[in-house]
């Protein structure tokens, strides 16, 4: 069973099954979450060679249609002029010794050193996409249709560290209103990448917003999640990675294998919306071992035939923790605010970091297509989802 003693609830070091961890007094860093909870992940010698999207903490913005004012579709060419613009405004705010609305961000940009370049093309799929190719579309007018494409990529260098802004696609596949889109798109001018994520210092950050707001009209607003939201991503998530290539659930020895594999441990952040209460406590962080995930899982399913199938993890893990802790999770003032595991940290304040697992297994296209499904996910959301908090 997953229910341990209330006496061994703390035995990190001897207890495999679930364990909380102590009252935090500031709220950690999301990086260092990602790091401790992917620490186990081996990265690939150069991280050039790693997909843009993956091992790097962005954070994500919603993105209104730009309007590009041609029906033509965007290309690299086309691109590299965008890329000139904002240069000159970069290299325009240095000569002037101006830095309207920087804060403390602008010590980061002092200690990088002089900017060398801003490259922007567009992101092929990550089935597609090389270190090598990305490279080649910097120097030279090759052109690759933006049917084939994630999305646009923003890059920033600067002597001693680059910036990136990855602006995705918005696909349309799983939304009804498809079709609309496309014919709105085609005819007025307009083209949709609704999510924004940057890995930006503030001031930067701004700077581009702004940019992207004077040169296409558009409007770029940050996201924010619900415990609601993030609790629904991880359940899907660990549904999508225990299906088949044919659709069809996993036996229970592949899918434990395929939770352990991908998901690992899993690390829940809780947080307290409560007035009146001490500012020092701030969340409570609960782990969960990998051993436990896949008994979890289905101790979740079977608590979920008497009512709510969708959510057998936190189901169980709300059971547990209401048994042990006396603290019920679906308290309206008990806000999940972050969700980490080895594939992914998602977090409440609109951060997200996926972890670039190597290829290799059974679970490698579960696990491509459980990653798709979530960023797709993320850019519903940056195309209109509900955001309300909960």
């Amino acid at each position: 069973s997953i229910l341990t003693p209330p006496s061994r609830l703390f035995e990190f070091q001897e207890n495999h099954a679930l364990c909380v961890a102590t009252l935090l007094y500031d709220t950690q860093s999301f990086n260092r979450v990602s790091a401790e909870t992917a620490a186990h992940v081996m990265a690939p010698e150069d991280p050039s060679q790693v997909y843009p999207l993956y091992n790097t903490t962005f954070s994500l913005h919603r993105v209104t249609p730009l309007h590009t004012g041609s029906n033509e579709p965007l290309s690299n060419s086309r691109l590299r002029a965008f890329a000139r613009q904002f240069r000159d405004i970069l290299a325009g705010e240095v000569l002037r010794g101006v830095r309207v609305g920087l804060g403390q961000d602008d010590d980061a940009l002092a200690r990088v050193g002089a900017l060398q370049s801003v490259t922007w093309r567009l992101l092929p799929e990550e089935e597609t996409w090389s270190a090598e190719d990305e490279t080649q579309m910097a120097n030279d007018d090759t052109t690759i249709s933006l049917a084939v494409c994630r999305g646009m990529i923003v890059t920033v260098t600067y002597e001693k560290m680059a910036y990136k802004a990855i602006l995705l696609r918005d696909e349309r596949g799983d939304y009804p209103d498809a079709s609309m889109v496309t014919v709105r798109e085609e005819t007025d001018g307009f083209q949709h990448f609704p999510l924004l994520l940057a890995r930006m210092p503030g001031s930067l950050r701004e700077t581009f917003s702004n940019f992207l707001m004077e040169t296409f009209d558009t409007r770029v607003s940050a996201l924010q999640f619900s415990s609601t939201y993030l609790t629904d991503a991880f359940e899907r998530y660990v549904a999508n990675i225990s299906m088949g290539e044919d659709g069809e659930p996993l036996d229970m020895i592949e899918r434990s294998r395929a939770l352990r594999n991908t998901i690992k441990e899993v690390l829940v952040v809780v947080g307290f919306d409560i007035p009146g209460v001490s500012a020092c406590l701030k969340t409570i962080d609960i782990n969960i071992a990998r051993e436990d995930l896949p008994r979890m899982v289905a101790r979740g399913k079977k608590i979920g035939r008497e009512g709510n199938a969708d959510s057998p993890f936190f189901d169980a893990l709300a059971t547990y923790i209401k048994g042990h802790m006396a603290l019920d999770l679906r308290n309206e003032k008990v806000k999940i605010v972050r969700v980490a595991c080895g594939a992914f940290v998602l977090g409440a304040e609109g951060k997200i970091k996926l972890t670039y697992l190597p290829g290799g297994g059974d679970t490698e296209s579960s696990r491509g297509a459980a990653t798709r499904r979530l960023v797709n996910g993320l850019i519903g959301q940056g195309a209109g989802g509900s955001l309300s908090a909960g």
